[in-house]
């Protein structure tokens, strides 16, 4: 059997991984994310906690609070999934993946649930940024930055 690999000069579509309402990240309750200061993407408002894959690709970091994990795209691109604000505070309660560091994962593939609930009644927020972390590297054309958005709608494309 034989894998067809993206060319580097390919688009790679990163895709909702939470059903809810995409907002751009200068709307994001946190200084870091709204001045792109750790990369360029978009945020998602959750409406449940089931949790997607954005990409076809590899689970590069999982921190050990769960509540960010780091992917590595076809095309060697790097991206970071940040789940709600200042939820490291919570020291992985509340995070449910069924995903471990070097997975290959599937976009639109099942990563796990997070307790939208637990979360906001510690007083946390569950706006979800997803970032291109080398934008020095990487074009990042945004698709969608607002409105709803269902599980695999496309929020950007990267290219090399």
């Amino acid at each position: 059997m034989f894998f067809k690999r993206k060319k580097k000069s390919e688009a790679v579509e990163i895709k909702a991984f939470f059903e809810g309402t995409v907002l751009p990240l200068e709307k994001v309750n946190d200084p870091m994310f709204a001045d792109k200061v750790m990369g360029d993407g978009v945020a998602i408002e959750p409406k449940n906690g089931n949790l997607y894959a954005p990409v076809t690709g590899t689970v590069a970091t999982i921190f050990d609070t769960k509540h960010a994990i780091g992917f590595v795209l076809e095309n060697g691109a790097e991206l970071l999934m940040h789940i709600g604000m200042d939820t490291v505070e919570l020291e992985g309660k509340g995070f449910d993946l069924d995903i471990a560091v070097g997975d290959h994962v599937n976009a639109g593939e099942l990563m796990g649930s997070i307790d939208l609930e637990f979360i906001k009644s510690n007083g946390k927020e569950v706006t979800t940024p997803i970032l291109l972390t080398e934008v020095e590297d990487y074009k990042l054309e945004i698709v969608k930055e607002d409105g709803p958005v269902n599980v695999g709608d496309v929020l950007f494309k990267v290219t090399k």
